[in-house]
């Protein structure tokens, strides 16, 4: 039975709305992460540069060391936003590569601990081909947006990424043991709106499972769809 036209650009149209509407958060977050951080930074630096100017010599020697340490953090962040932004690590290697380096990038320091587990048919060679690259960015920015929620609102100390093919599903799941929030509340900031809507455009499902005190659980489940010619670049 053929669906009527008028139906189908319909859900075309909520499809194309919801895909808009969750680039504009994304638009928005970075916007926040660029006025929180590098901003900051550099506006600092001003006041920096601009202090040494009235100073001696002594305080000059050591507001400029202060102000090169300044620099240095200022590029360090820079440099994470823009692997944050797109990483080349996924465009070149695949989604293993990016999801292991994401993980090192959120540990970090000690705070948090992040252990990443990958059965992926292409790094397993199962199959010669990577996932298309609308899996594979899909599978990404979900455990990325987890991450950034576990670090940030949920405090958590240790979280846990699995990501396994099988039975032609990518399978996501991000666990941290952090302190959870209830579901049934708004969460505007946890992105999950998005997250979920990325992976229904991406033909998945996003399921989340979450008790106050007791750490959240996000899993998807997504059609592990390889592409057809080895050498085609990422999408």
């Amino acid at each position: 039975m053929s669906i009527p036209a008028h139906t189908a650009q319909s859900v075309a149209e909520d499809r194309t709305r919801e895909s808009i509407a969750a680039t504009e958060r994304e638009r928005g977050r970075w916007a926040r992460e660029l006025h929180d951080e590098s901003l900051q930074s550099l506006a600092g630096l001003r006041v920096l540069l601009s202090a040494a100017r009235r100073s001696d010599p002594e305080e000059l020697d050591r507001l400029l060391i202060q102000g090169i340490e300044q620099v240095d953090m200022t590029i360090a962040e820079m440099r994470r936003l823009i692997a944050d932004l797109r990483p080349s690590t996924l465009d070149e290697l695949g989604l293993g590569a990016a999801l292991e380096a994401l993980g090192e990038r959120t540990a970090g320091g000690d705070e948090i601990e992040v252990r990443i587990n990958l059965d992926l048919d292409c790094e397993a060679g199962r199959n010669a081909n990577r996932l298309l690259g609308e899996i594979e960015d899909t599978a990404y920015r979900l455990v990325q947006e987890a991450l950034n929620n576990a670090v940030h609102h949920g405090k958590a100390t240790y979280v846990e990424v699995d990501a396994r093919e099988s039975d032609k599903t990518l399978r996501v799941q991000v666990h941290d043991d952090g302190e959870g929030f209830d579901p049934s509340a708004p969460t505007e900031g946890f992105g999950l709106i998005g997250m979920r809507e990325r992976a229904e455009l991406a033909g998945g499902t996003l399921e989340l499972h979450s008790i106050l005190g007791e750490g959240t659980t996000i899993t998807a489940a997504i059609p592990a769809v390889h592409r057809k010619d080895k050498s085609q670049k990422a999408a």
